[in-house]
């Protein structure tokens, strides 16, 4: 059986065709033009429309039994009264609510409120802090439809206004008590839960109207799942939807996830919990990341040296030590939640070069995820496996770095796609060919399997200290 994942991340469209017995088949990945995506904005219907584009080119000639749906975890837009987009999509790299965030911090009652409530502390990662910030900046929000992009495609696909309890707990609506829109949240925003989608489940499949199948080459009526975030979608596809199992995934930003049975909050606010897309999903995010990467080489160097240049052509410790990296061109998400917090190199010397300052540049945003894993496991626990996916596959050394910081054996997935994969077994579930999809382990199975060097971990732990120093200076 065959079924089909469609994906909008922050960046590009993305498609996949899965068979139960053979694996991914097929995929397709469209990236994101300038007329349609910029940071932290993206014009819904463009947006899809690319999403349809990457599918029918990867469906082609295949028969699908169902189709699933992942999309970026933090991004809403506002309708009007028909559902047509007024505004872009704001994702959680769009920074205007930050200095509403902070004020918002700065009222300890309020802060603890919507964390304990809903997971999500008042930071601009989230959409509920965006629409705080429209509201401020004029923008009626009475009457008006509130829609994520995933929401948006499931509309355009099914013709029901309707988005998983997954996708809009991390937009900051949703109690995890009792996964349902929060009142308190909901009068704050000053809307009602009527504007928003009606809350579903991945075992709420729709069936696929006739003009999207008509642009995908699909049967009308085939099973469409709601769409779910694409960290919940990797969850269950790098096989870690149940217990002791962590997923790190370092791409454009980076998030470490463990599931849990109930809410898991952390007493001093440092990490986030939102509902799985069954359970809970309890973590801890940097928003610096691949995108830190990307602007040392495009920005910083002018794109004059490759990848492989600025590693250099042995694995080899530095004979002194390089500079320190605070990874915050983004602002910071955990464990501060400081939207404000600046990046930097410090400790640089005219011995230096680009080779030391990428190599700082990886510790640090590896340091910064350091930073969230212990806070993460102090509460839910130590992992058993950590699973490691993302563009970080892409350097074999990088990997090797992460387990060597850590301390700690990491699995490298196998398929780069894990959100695509998660989707892919909601879309099996839908078709019946996936009764539990929290024992889906196939990917995961085949993972490659990284042992720290004891050689190397004290040298890591060194500049550790060198980082937690400079990070509590700053």
């Amino acid at each position: 059986m065959r079924v089909l994942s469609l994906e909008t991340s922050t960046s590009s469209a993305k498609a996949m065709v899965y068979d139960d017995a053979l694996g991914v088949v097929a995929t397709a990945t469209e990236p994101f033009g300038a007329d349609i995506a910029s940071p932290g904005q993206q014009d819904a219907a463009g947006v899809h429309a690319a999403m349809l584009r990457v599918g029918k080119q990867a469906a082609r000639g295949q028969e699908i039994a169902a189709i699933g749906l992942s999309s970026t975890w933090h991004a809403m837009g506002v309708c009007d009264e028909a559902l047509v987009p007024i505004t872009p999509v704001f994702t959680w790299e769009y920074a205007q609510a930050a200095p509403l965030s902070a004020a918002m911090r700065r009222d300890a009652a309020l802060t603890e409120r919507l964390y304990r409530a809903t997971g999500c502390m008042p930071n601009v990662t989230y959409p509920r802090q965006t629409l705080l910030y429209l509201k401020e900046q004029g923008l009626s929000l009475d009457g008006r439809g509130l829609i994520t992009q995933g929401g948006y495609s499931f509309l355009q696909m099914t013709g029901r206004y309707q988005e998983s309890v997954n996708a809009q707990s991390g937009s900051g609506l949703i109690r995890l008590a009792n996964r349902q829109y929060d009142p308190h949240v909901l009068e704050l925003l000053g809307i009602k839960a009527s504007q928003l989608g009606e809350l579903t489940t991945y075992r709420d499949a729709a069936p696929l109207l006739p003009g999207a199948a008509q642009a995908l080459g699909l049967l009308p009526g085939t099973p469409v799942v709601p769409a779910h975030s694409d960290g919940a979608c990797n969850q269950i596809g790098s096989g870690c939807a149940s217990p002791q199992r962590m997923t790190l995934s370092v791409g454009t930003s980076g998030a470490l996830r463990m599931t849990a049975q109930q809410p898991v909050t952390a007493p001093g606010q440092e990490t986030w919990c939102y509902c799985g897309a069954q359970g809970y999903i309890a973590g801890a995010a940097v928003a610096g990341a691949g995108n830190c990467v990307n602007w040392f080489r495009e920005e910083l160097l002018g794109g004059h040296l490759s990848f492989d240049d600025l590693e250099g052509p042995r694995d080899e410790l530095p004979a002194q030590d390089p500079p320190v990296f605070l990874p915050f061109l983004y602002g910071e998400r955990c464990p501060g939640w400081r939207d404000d917090r600046l990046a930097g190199f410090v400790e640089m010397g005219g011995g230096h070069g680009p080779r030391d300052l990428y190599l700082a540049l990886r510790m640090g945003i590896l340091f910064s995820m350091l930073q969230c894993y212990g806070s993460l496991t102090a509460m839910a626990g130590q992992p058993r496996d950590i699973v490691v996916s993302g563009g970080i596959l892409n350097s074999p050394r990088w990997c090797r770095m992460l387990a060597d910081i850590l301390d700690h054996p990491v699995q490298l997935a196998r398929n780069h796609d894990a959100s695509l994969i998660g989707a892919a077994v909601l879309a099996l579930h839908a078709a019946g060919a996936c009764e539990d999809i929290s024992a889906f382990r196939r990917e995961a199975e085949e993972a490659v399997t990284i042992q720290p060097d004891p050689a190397r971990v004290p040298w890591y732990r060194a500049q550790y200290a060198r980082y937690l120093d400079w990070y509590n200076k700053t």
